[in-house]
């Protein structure tokens, strides 16, 4: 397919994905501010069976809500998301527990997938995040020689990380999270399971925020 095509068809995706979130928020608020007495049994909501074991996470193992990412660390919407991500954590703080999959596309963002596997060099020294973050934070610049100066920029002892990039250590990991990611249907970046509840694209804090409160709203 085409790398034009690609985009456009990604860039349709997200928007209807976008649509539906925002539609679900809309009907959230008419919910709260209206009186409405339900007599039916609700059918139970879908939530997707995520494998996460082993994948880098942050927060509180045991928190009432597990977000799992699907990102791609060439991709400009999951760059855009880090600032909503970080102001989840603060505004719930130990209530998420954040994990981390890859999902490089090849087809778009040949890079990405290399990125992916030096992050998890970088997560056998214990600095996974710093890592994550730092890539963003220099992205699109994820190229070879990038990668190595990053590390060295985080901390990392570089020779060791050179030894475990060289080697493909991580090879297999980053692929198992791309058939994962295949298994449950996702098709773009950035992608998330909040609590198993598909939500995709780069959306607004505050859908994420209302579904966050309403699985919060659940376990009390």
């Amino acid at each position: 397919m085409d790398p034009k095509e690609s985009r456009e068809q990604i860039r349709e995706f997200l928007r209807n994905r976008k649509i539906e979130a925002q539609k679900a928020l809309y009907l959230k608020s008419l919910r709260s501010n209206s009186r409405i007495e339900t007599y039916l049994k609700l059918p139970p909501l879908f939530r997707a069976e995520v494998p996460i074991s082993g994948a880098p996470s942050k927060g509180p193992e045991y928190a009432p809500v597990t977000i799992v990412k699907f990102e791609d660390f060439q991709c400009p919407f999951c760059k855009e998301f880090q600032p909503t991500v970080k102001e989840l954590l603060s505004r719930y703080n130990d209530k998420i527990r954040l994990v981390h999959k890859d999902l490089p596309l090849d087809s778009i963002h040949p890079q990405a997938r290399r990125a992916a596997e030096a992050a998890r060099c970088a997560d056998e020294q214990g600095k996974f995040w710093s890592y994550h973050d730092i890539l963003y934070a220099n992205y699109p610049k994820v190229g070879e020689e990038n990668l190595k100066n990053l590390a060295k920029e985080v901390g990392l002892d570089v020779n060791a990380f050179d030894r475990c990039l060289s080697s493909g250590k991580f090879k297999t990991t980053v692929q198992r999270d791309l058939i994962d990611g295949a298994k449950l249907g996702v098709t773009g970046t950035p992608t998330f399971f909040i609590n198993g509840r598909e939500i995709s694209g780069n959306q607004d804090l505050e859908i994420f925020g209302a579904i966050i409160d309403e699985e919060l709203g659940r376990t009390r």
